[in-house]
């Protein structure tokens, strides 16, 4: 692993600091999705690495708890994406401001995969780091580098003054989560739980395969991250930066919440979805070998 930190320090100069993505109840809803759709043997094998204490719901936050660690602060380049387009006008992802994330999915991939001969706890921190990014990379405005991905776009919501990359991470999901319960850990439960359904036999069950459709493809593995990214940004055009560019002094807890959470639920299911999947594939049986560079 230290032989990737290191070469990966000149593609680190060009990213900016961004705060944590989906905050920790929106990830761990991510996690919690992926584990509903992981077949039995290869949610035994997942087990077997984070250890009985532990599950994707549970270590889905850890890579925003390390990373201002010293020893990890290195990491903290990896959950973003600093586009250079300009919403509402442009949004499109470029394969040079990818090539980072790209190249940590790829190497964390390859670490996590049985036949490579990587020890225990190298998995272990693989798939931690690995279900993290996969609910980074469906947050909009981590792939989006106006204004610091909204950190520095000033907005009131809730009569509180915060900013706009805060409340896509933290406050609107929160706001959600009381829609399934009153008690926050039912409530991230509550929520994974009405997701999963939705794709099952819901509004996304005719669109989900679509979510996952480079994994295992034949075609370069490495389209998927950008596929992804791309996806997300488009919301920064579509959904999250019209509004309150057009409404600067509205609380956006009304009208621009209601308005916006399709597309967190769409995101959140997503990105929980993805990972079930990509786990089912690589550590499954025949699991097919992709992302890797």
């Amino acid at each position: 692993m230290k032989s990737f930190i290191f070469s990966s320090v000149a593609l680190l100069v060009c990213l900016t600091p961004a705060t944590y993505s989906w905050g920790s109840e929106g990830h761990r809803t991510v996690g919690r999705i992926a584990q509903n759709f992981l077949t039995s043997d290869v949610s035994n094998q997942v087990a077997t690495l984070l250890g009985p204490s532990d599950t994707l719901e549970s270590v889905s936050t850890w890579a925003d708890i390390i990373k201002r660690d010293p020893m990890w602060t290195w990491s903290a380049r990896l959950h973003f994406i600093d586009t250079q387009d300009d919403p509402t006008a442009v949004c499109n992802v470029d394969e040079t401001e990818i090539a980072l994330l790209e190249a940590t999915i790829a190497n964390y991939t390859t670490q996590l995969d049985s036949s490579n001969g990587f020890s225990s706890q190298e998995r272990n921190i693989a798939l931690k780091f690995l279900t993290h990014f996969f609910g980074d990379i469906t947050q909009p405005l981590h792939v989006c580098g106006k204004e610091l991905g909204g950190n520095q776009h000033l907005v009131t919501f809730d009569g509180r003054s915060t900013n706009l990359h805060a409340i896509w991470d933290t406050d609107m999901i929160r706001k959600r989560l009381t829609d399934f319960s009153s008690s926050p850990d039912n409530a991230v439960e509550a929520y994974a739980a009405n997701l999963t359904d939705t794709i099952n036999s819901g509004n996304y069950k005719d669109i989900s395969s679509g979510w996952v459709s480079c994994i295992g493809a034949s075609q370069d593995a490495k389209q998927c991250p950008l596929q992804w990214a791309t996806d997300s940004d488009a919301l920064n055009c579509q959904v999250v930066w019209g509004y309150v560019l057009a409404n600067p002094d509205v609380d956006l807890d009304g009208e621009y919440y209601n308005s916006v959470v399709p597309s967190i639920d769409l995101q959140l299911a997503k990105a929980g979805y993805r990972l079930g999947t990509f786990l089912n594939q690589l550590l499954g049986k025949g699991g097919a070998k992709f992302l890797l560079a």
